[in-house]
């Protein structure tokens, strides 16, 4: 049975595996995936989020239960890697926030969507958006709140917190998120005719994601060193799901029929955003990309287990 769920979310690792490929034998060069990357990023992904916001139940898709259980393990996972690279690994404060911030920063949309879409069907995918909608923008002011209240000796927390809204509110995920938000809240509807283009407007964007994600992942500088990277790894891909998994089940009861997308949300490799982050305040970037790259190639084993085991 593991292998026939491994089947199952397969295709969504060979986009991203042919993205790789085609950037390894040279068939698309770094400027054309950069490019692409930013229509993915910029248009392609707040769109998705845009059209399925602004569509879905809010009324029946919102479980503030689901929600805290899935906050609270992002929280743990945060807490545990900046404490182990800080205390153990002996890194800076600011590369410790840096790689807890990619420990809690799962790839919900690129892979968490496809395959839990795919393990579940496409009516489960109320709880994955209802969880994106707070994701990035938690991850974000919790990480560059802490840079920027510890980076001079004169900094507030209220520039802290001034940057990372502002990092938010001017992040085009962040936009799309709150005109679906905003566009379902007024209680405007699309014609039946144009929800259907739109529909169809959007089927392109998981899979060239995808695609993309793997020539990205290509060009990045990994680093010699893989105790860091499997450290936060193992936080991303089994502490966050099973904290999850435990505090649902065991605290709250929850049916695992609405906890399961929720889980696997949390069982996704760190996402690219957590490069992005790095990338802003130049640390770490090297021991970020191996995580990303190696825990990318790692979700396909470890989301068929955690689907075996909710199955």
């Amino acid at each position: 049975m593991f292998f026939e769920i491994a089947a199952v979310i397969l295709p969504v690792f060979l986009l991203v595996f042919l993205g790789f490929f085609a950037c390894s034998v040279h068939l698309l060069e770094k400027w054309f995936v950069d490019n692409l990357a930013k229509l993915c990023q910029d248009f392609g992904i707040p769109f998705l989020l845009f059209f399925n916001l602004a569509i879905i139940d809010l009324n029946n898709a919102f479980d503030f239960q689901i929600l805290i259980c899935f906050y609270i393990s992002m929280v743990i996972s945060f807490l545990a890697i900046s404490w182990i690279s800080y205390f153990i690994f002996k890194q800076p404060y600011i590369n410790s926030i840096i790689l807890g911030f990619c420990a809690m920063f799962s790839n919900g949309v690129l892979l968490g969507l496809p395959i839990s879409e795919r393990a579940f069907g496409s009516e489960s995918l109320f709880i994955n958006y209802t969880i994106i909608i707070g994701h990035a923008p938690f991850c974000y002011l919790v990480g560059i709140t802490l840079i920027e209240v510890m980076k001079t000796d004169n900094t507030s927390i209220f520039y802290g917190l001034r940057n990372s809204l502002a990092a938010i509110f001017y992040n085009n995920l962040a936009i799309g998120i709150l005109l679906g938000i905003g566009f379902n809240i007024l209680n405007f509807e699309f014609s039946v005719h144009t929800k259907e283009l739109l529909r169809i407007g959007t089927v392109w964007i998981i899979p060239v994601s995808l695609f993309t994600m793997g020539g990205v992942l290509y060009f990045y500088r990994i680093t010699n060193s893989y105790k860091l990277p499997f450290t936060i790894i193992f936080a991303s891909l089994f502490l966050q799901p099973a904290v999850v998994y435990l505090l649902g089940v065991y605290i709250w009861n929850i049916d695992l029929y609405y906890l399961r997308n929720a889980i696997i949300m949390a069982a996704m490799a760190p996402g690219l955003n957590a490069y992005f982050f790095a990338n802003m305040y130049d640390c770490c970037r090297a021991t970020v990309a191996t995580t990303i790259c190696t825990s990318t190639a790692l979700t396909i084993f470890s989301s068929s287990f955690w689907i075996y085991i909710l199955s």
